[in-house]
C-alpha cells in the first residue's frame, strides 16, 4: 500500500491526541522515515517538565511503534485502508541521547529487521530535525493480529 498517499491518522487506529505520527516523508522496500512536528501546545508539556518541557522517552517509543506500524502496512499487499491495530510486545535496548523540546521537528527511521508470523521487529533511529543528531534508538517487537 502507498502510504504516503495517506493521512498516518486514516491508516492507524490512534487518535490525537495519541497520534504521534504527522507525515510519512519517505518510503522504500523495507524502510519508513516519519515526521513529528513538536508544537508548544503538546498537551504533555504542561506537565514534564513545567518551565523546562521535554518530549518523554516512552513518547518517542510511541511514535516509533506508530512509525513502525505504517512501515508494515505500506509492506502488505492489501489495499484496505481501514486503521490497523498492533500491540507492542517488547522494546529492546532504546537509548537517548539527547532531549526533545517543543519546535523539535523528529524524524523518525524505521528498518524492518525481522517478521515470523504475526510479530514483527524494527530497528529505529530517531533525530532532531534533518541531521545527525540523535535522539533516540532502540528495537521494537510487536504483534499485528
Amino acid at each position: 500500500m502507498d502510504v504516503k498517499s495517506v493521512m498516518p491518522h486514516e491508516l492507524l487506529k490512534q487518535a490525537p491526541p495519541f497520534l504521534f505520527i504527522d507525515r510519512v516523508e519517505s518510503v522504500e522496500a523495507q524502510k519508513i522515515v516519519c515526521v513529528k512536528n513538536l508544537s508548544y501546545n503538546e498537551p504533555y508539556f504542561a506537565g514534564h517538565f513545567p518551565g523546562q518541557p521535554v518530549v518523554p522517552g516512552v513518547l518517542m517509543i510511541e511514535m516509533a511503534a506508530q512509525a513502525s506500524m505504517l512501515l508494515a502496512i505500506s509492506m502488505e499487499e492489501s489495499e484496505t485502508t481501514e486503521p490497523r491495530i498492533a500491540y507492542l510486545v517488547q522494546s529492546k535496548d532504546f537509548r537517548f541521547y539527547n532531549q526533545v523540546k517543543p519546535g523539535d521537528c523528529l524524524y523518525i527511521k524505521v528498518e524492518m529487521k525481522e517478521t515470523v508470523g504475526n510479530y514483527i521487529t524494527t530497528k529505529v533511529l530517531i533525530n532532531i530535525g534533518d541531521t545527525s543528531k540523535k535522539a533516540a534508538k532502540g528495537e521494537l517487537i510487536f504483534f499485528l493480529p
